[in-house]
């Protein structure tokens, strides 16, 4: 089994070196590592190309975004599966092990997702992870990140290139509507870092996934009641990382959007429980 590595990168010099020697930690080595430099005002390609034991692709391109990058590098992928990594997370050191034998176990499966750590300065702490059988189970528990997806190159797929959209949450919800679902490799693979990048900026990361849950709706890939949930649910993230954050003015204003949002929604019975415990 050949894994492409892709790694997109913008100004990444302070965590790609995590992220490159998580790859070349691996029990199980990859066929290629593909790095996108996203157009970075600092020294990333440096930093990246001094890991030389790692078989590397570096590519250069205009800042266009995180899905236009990975989407370059899927393009010139050689490997039979892409294993998607983001320059501020990491992997375990079983992850491309275990992710071969996932593949090999599920030849009908076309991608799947592992359970992750999420990482802060605060250590690791294990975030919930159900399966995915249905798109109620995606948007109520929102287990994915992009640093945990592993895809055969055979599959039909593209993330979202649109600024203005998230790249993923769009992308996954067309599959869903294809009735392409993952499968979950049961050992956790990933370290996702909190508090950089995306969740630095979180009012502007949630006007870009309800962008795009709403272009998803808008194409008829998810339900009313279905975008109601989604609302939901990242309310719900949201009250929990502002109450970390101490941020109760954010708190109280994100309580009302659920409240609105829960009107609509028909929320399961283990999002109901979370939101009464954490919120």
């Amino acid at each position: 089994m050949r894994f492409s590595v892709i790694i997109p990168a913008y100004n990444a010099a302070a965590t790609i070196g995590d992220a490159l020697q998580s790859v070349l930690d691996q029990t199980y080595p990859p066929h290629e590592v593909i790095i996108v430099d996203d157009g970075s005002e600092d020294n990333t390609l440096e930093v990246a190309s001094a890991y030389e034991e790692l078989p590397l692709l570096l590519l250069h391109q205009e800042n266009s975004g995180l899905g236009n990058a990975r989407n370059a590098a899927m393009e010139v992928a050689a490997g039979d599966a892409w294993v998607f990594l983001d320059a501020d997370d990491a992997w375990l050191p079983g992850k491309l092990a275990a992710a071969k034998k996932a593949v090999k176990q599920h030849p009908q499966t076309s991608w799947w997702y592992t359970p992750i750590y999420e990482w802060s300065d605060q250590g690791l702490r294990k975030r919930s992870c159900p399966e995915i059988r249905t798109v109620q189970d995606f948007i109520a528990y929102n287990p994915i990140v992009p640093s945990t997806v592993v895809m055969r190159t055979s599959l039909d797929f593209r993330w979202e290139e649109d600024r203005n959209l998230q790249e993923d949450v769009g992308a996954y919800l067309g599959l869903f509507h294809r009735q392409i679902f993952p499968k979950r490799i049961p050992e956790i693979g990933t370290m996702y870092r909190l508090d950089h990048g995306m969740t630095q900026q979180l009012e502007a990361h949630y006007d870009k996934v309800f962008a795009a849950a709403d272009k998803a709706h808008a194409q008829g890939h998810i339900t009313d009641a279905l975008a109601a949930l989604y609302r939901v649910r990242k309310a719900y993230e949201a009250i929990r990382t502002y109450k970390k954050r101490g941020d109760q003015t954010s708190v109280n204003h994100w309580r009302s959007e659920l409240q609105k949002a829960a009107t609509t929604a028909r929320i399961p019975l283990g999002l109901r429980l979370r939101i009464a415990l954490f919120t």
